[in-house]
C-alpha cells in the first residue's frame, strides 16, 4: 500500500503534456547502458553535455594548434548525485530501491528517480540545456516523502570529472556575490586567423562547483527542492545577465519556457509511424539528438555565431572518437538534407559558417599551390585545415569536400528557391570553390576530357587514385551549378561560366560498358573491398542520369564488397537507391540493416559502427542518413531544378518496413509547408498546411494544373505529384 501511495505521489509530480505522454516520445529504462557514453546528449546550440558525462562544451570554443585543435572541455559541474541520510547521519539502506531513468524527447529533458518504497521517500533529479535561455544549463532536485517524523538529509555530490586541461581558469570577484570564473583557452588554432586565445565566462548560481552540499528536510517537512544553474558565454555580461534572468523567475516558469520551445519545434516538424513503437522512438530520438545541437530558434540573448555541426554533436568533441568536434562533409551531404526540413533557418546558419570561413579556405588553397577556395577536410574555429596529425593523406586527398558544399548549396536552393540567399551566400562561395576545382582538373588531349588525379573518394580504404567517380561527378555538378548561379547573380561576367560549363561537359566519368557499371576509380577491380558508400552515391544523392540497369549493377557490385565495420549511413543509401529502382525487398533489408545494430536500446543513442566494432557515439551522420532514407526514400520526396523553376516531386511513396502508416509533417518547399500521409492500406494524402509568398502549382495524373492554397489536399496511390514554382 505504501508503494502504491508513493507511486501516485510520483505521478502527481510528473509534468508532461498530452503529446509527450505518448510512448513514442518517452525513452524509459530501469538500467543504464553498460557504457555511459551512450547516455543522452543534451544541448541547445550554445552549450552541450552528455548525461552523467564529465564534459561541458561550448559552441565555437576550441583549444589546440592546427591538427591538435579540438573542442575545449569544461568539467561537467551539472553531473550531481544524491545520497539520502537519516537522523543518525548514516546512509539509508538502499537495498530495496527502484531506479527509473527517462529521456523526455517532447519536452527536452532527462530525469532520473530513486524510490525507496519502504521508507516512503522519492528523489527526482532533472537536467536540461535550456532552449530559450540558451546560455543556461539547469539541474533540479525534488525530494518527497510520505512521513516527516524525523529530519532527512540529502547529500549532493559533484562528479564533474578531472580538472580541464584546455583552459587556464581563474576566479573573478563580482559585486553581486555570484560565483564567476574566467576560462581562457591555452592555445589558438591558427595565428593568421586567430590572434588571441578564447575567453569564456562561466557563472554559477552558488559556489557548488566542487565538493558537496546537503539539503535538509526538518520534521514535518514533506517536500524539498534545489536548483543549480550554470551559464556561460564569451561575453561576461551576457553570462551574468542570463543567470540573473533565470534566477529571478520561478522554476516552474523557467521549465515551462524550455518545454514550450521544444513544443514549437515538434509542432513544426515530425515524422510519425504507426505500428512499430520501437522504430517510432528511434526516429524521434534521432531527430531530437540532431536538433538539440543546432541553435535556438528564439533565445533570451541573441545567438552567437554558429560554428557548424560535427558528426557527434555539440555535447561531445574532446576525443579523437568524437572527431574532435570538427566539421566534415558529414554536415553538407549527410545532415543538411534533413536539417533543411527541420528548420530552414538552421541550414542558413550552417552555410553562414562556411561563408564566414571562406578566407580560411582561400588560405588552404594558396598554401597548397592553388587558386580559389579549398575547404578543409576538417574545419573548426578558423576554417583552416585541422585534420588530426595521424591522417595527413585524408586532408590532402579528400578534396570532394569543397564540391560537397556546392552540392548542399544547390539542394537547399532547389528546396527553398530563395534567390536573395542565392546571391548573398551561395555566389560568394561557389565562385571561389569553382576556381579551386578548375585548378584541380587536368585536360587530356587524347581523351578530350578532364581528369582528377591523386584523390581519395568517400572510400578511405583507397588513396592516391585517379578519377574517383564520386569526386568527378561531384565536380561536374558543382561546375554546372556555379555556372547557373553566375547567370542569376553576376550575368555580365560570363567568362568563368563558359569555362565551368566546358569542364562539366567534358568531365571524365568512369563507366564500364561491358559490365554496365561504374568502377569506383581508375584501376578498380571488381571484388575489391570498400569502406563505405562511394560509387552508389551517384544514384542518390548525386542524381547522375543513368539507366536503371547501370544503377542496379552499381548496387550489386558494391553491396557485396562493403565492409561490415563501415559507418551506419552506408546502408541507408543502399535502401534509398534500391527503392528508387523499384526493388522494395532489397530496400527493406538495407533500411533495417542501417539502424537496428547501430542504436543502443536504452535511450536510442547511435553508434557509428555496429555493436562489436570501435566507433563514435551519438553519431549524427548515421542519423542523417537514416532520416534521409525515410523522407527521400520511403517518402518519395525529391527536389529538382529546371531552368528558372524548382519542383517538389512525390513519387513511389511507401510505408516503412514493419509499419502501417508514415506521416511526415512540416515538409518545406519554396516557403510553403506540407504534410504527407502514407498508408499501407488505402489512399495516401498530400496536404498544403501553409502557403508561403510564392505561387505554387500542382500537377498529377487526372488532375489539371491547379494553384495551391492553404488546406489543399490530394489523395493518391501510385500517381506522381509535381509541385512547382511559377
Amino acid at each position: 500500500m505504501l508503494f502504491f501511495i508513493l507511486l501516485m505521489f510520483l505521478l502527481s509530480y510528473s509534468c508532461c503534456s498530452d503529446v509527450e505522454s505518448k510512448k513514442e516520445f518517452i525513452l524509459e529504462s530501469t538500467t543504464l547502458p553498460t557504457d555511459l557514453n551512450f547516455m543522452p546528449s543534451l544541448s541547445n546550440g550554445h552549450l552541450g553535455f552528455t548525461v552523467f558525462g564529465d564534459a561541458i562544451f561550448v559552441n565555437g570554443v576550441y583549444n589546440g594548434f592546427k591538427g591538435n585543435s579540438r573542442r575545449a572541455r569544461l568539467p561537467n559541474w551539472l553531473n550531481i548525485s544524491a545520497n539520502i541520510f537519516g537522523l543518525d547521519n548514516k546512509i539509508i539502506n538502499t537495498v530495496h530501491i527502484n531506479n527509473t531513468y527517462v529521456m523526455h524527447l517532447w519536452d527536452g529533458y532527462f530525469q532520473w528517480s530513486k524510490q525507496l518504497p519502504y521508507q516512503g521517500i522519492l528523489l527526482q533529479q532533472r537536467v536540461y540545456a535550456h532552449r530559450f535561455y540558451n546560455r543556461a544549463l539547469i539541474y533540479e532536485l525534488n525530494i518527497k516523502r510520505l512521513e516527516a517524523k524525523d529530519t532527512l538529509c540529502v547529500e549532493l555530490q559533484s562528479n564533474a570529472g578531472t580538472e580541464t586541461d584546455a583552459f587556464d581558469i581563474g576566479p573573478i570577484n563580482d559585486n553581486n556575490n555570484i560565483t564567476l570564473i574566467k576560462a581562457t583557452t591555452k592555445e589558438v588554432e591558427q595565428t593568421d586567423f586567430q590572434p588571441n586565445r578564447t575567453i569564456l565566462y562561466v557563472a554559477f548560481s552558488e559556489d557548488f562547483i566542487k565538493g558537496q552540499k546537503v539539503i535538509s528536510l526538518e520534521r514535518g517537512q514533506q517536500h524539498g527542492y534545489y536548483r543549480f544553474v550554470i551559464t556561460a558565454d564569451i561575453e561576461k555580461q551576457v553570462a551574468l545577465d542570463e543567470l540573473k534572468n533565470v534566477l529571478e523567475k520561478s522554476p516552474e516558469e523557467i521549465f515551462e519556457k524550455h518545454r514550450s520551445s521544444w513544443h514549437d519545434f515538434w509542432n513544426n516538424f515530425t515524422v510519425d509511424v504507426k505500428g512499430n513503437l520501437e522504430l517510432s522512438q528511434i526516429i524521434n530520438a534521432g531527430i531530437f539528438y540532431m536538433a538539440s545541437s543546432l541553435p535556438s530558434i528564439a533565445s533570451n540573448n541573441p545567438n552567437n555565431p554558429y560554428f557548424g555541426l560535427s558528426p557527434t554533436g555539440l555535447a561531445r568533441g574532446q576525443l579523437d572518437a568524437d572527431y574532435e568536434g570538427h566539421n566534415f562533409w558529414d554536415t553538407d551531404i549527410w545532415m543538411l538534407p534533413v536539417i533543411s526540413q527541420m528548420h530552414s533557418g538552421w541550414s542558413k546558419e550552417l552555410f553562414k559558417y562556411r561563408l564566414s570561413r571562406l578566407q580560411g579556405a582561400i588560405y588552404n588553397a594558396n598554401l597548397t599551390g592553388f587558386l580559389g577556395a579549398r575547404f578543409p577536410w576538417e574545419s573548426a574555429y578558423t576554417g583552416t585545415e585541422v585534420t588530426n596529425p595521424c591522417c595527413p593523406e585524408v586532408a590532402e586527398q579528400e578534396i570532394h569536400i569543397s564540391a560537397d558544399i556546392v552540392i548542399a548549396l544547390q539542394e537547399y536552393y532547389a528546396n527553398s528557391f530563395d534567390n536573395k540567399w542565392l546571391c548573398s551566400t551561395t555566389w560568394p562561395l561557389v565562385k571561389e570553390i569553382a576556381s579551386f576545382l578548375t585548378n584541380r582538373t587536368e585536360y587530356n588531349s587524347t581523351t578530350n576530357q578532364y581528369h582528377i588525379k591523386d584523390v581519395m573518394g568517400p572510400d578511405e580504404d583507397h588513396e592516391n587514385v585517379t578519377d574517383n567517380v564520386y569526386t568527378n561527378v561531384a565536380f561536374q555538378k558543382s561546375f554546372r551549378f556555379a555556372s547557373y548561379t553566375q547567370s542569376q547573380c553576376s550575368p555580365n561576367s560570363n567568362r568563368s561560366s563558359e569555362e565551368w560549363l566546358e569542364r562539366a561537359n567534358k568531365m571524365y566519368i568512369l563507366y564500364d560498358a561491358v559490365n554496365d557499371y561504374h568502377p569506383q576509380h581508375l584501376g578498380y577491380q571488381p571484388g575489391e573491398e570498400v569502406k563505405q558508400a562511394d560509387t552508389i552515391l551517384l544514384g542518390y544523392p548525386l542524381n547522375l542520369e543513368m539507366d536503371n540497369s547501370t544503377r542496379y549493377n552499381d548496387l550489386k557490385m558494391y553491396e557485396n564488397v562493403t565492409r561490415q565495420s563501415g559507418p551506419a549511413m552506408t546502408w541507408s543509401m543502399f535502401a534509398i537507391n534500391f527503392l528508387q529502382i523499384g526493388l522494395r525487398s532489397k530496400a527493406d533489408h538495407y533500411f533495417s540493416k542501417g539502424y537496428k545494430k547501430y542504436v543502443r536500446p536504452e535511450f536510442k543513442v547511435w553508434s557509428e559502427t555496429e555493436i562489436g566494432f570501435q566507433g563514435s557515439v551519438n553519431f549524427l551522420t548515421g542519423i542523417g542518413g537514416f532520416l534521409q532514407s525515410i523522407i527521400y526514400g520511403y517518402g518519395g520526396i525529391k527536389f529538382e531544378m529546371h531552368d528558372n523553376i524548382t519542383q517538389m516531386i512525390v513519387q513511389n511513396s511507401e510505408v516503412l518496413p514493419e509499419t502501417v502508416e508514415l506521416k511526415i509533417s512540416g515538409i518545406k518547399f519554396a516557403g510553403a509547408l506540407f504534410e504527407l500521409n502514407i498508408r499501407r492500406l488505402g489512399k495516401n494524402m498530400l496536404k498544403c498546411i501553409q502557403m508561403g509568398s510564392r505561387i505554387l502549382v500542382i500537377q498529377a495524373t487526372h488532375l489539371n494544373p491547379t494553384q495551391l492554397f492553404n488546406g489543399f489536399n490530394i489523395l493518391f496511390k501510385t500517381e506522381v505529384l509535381t509541385i512547382q514554382t511559377i
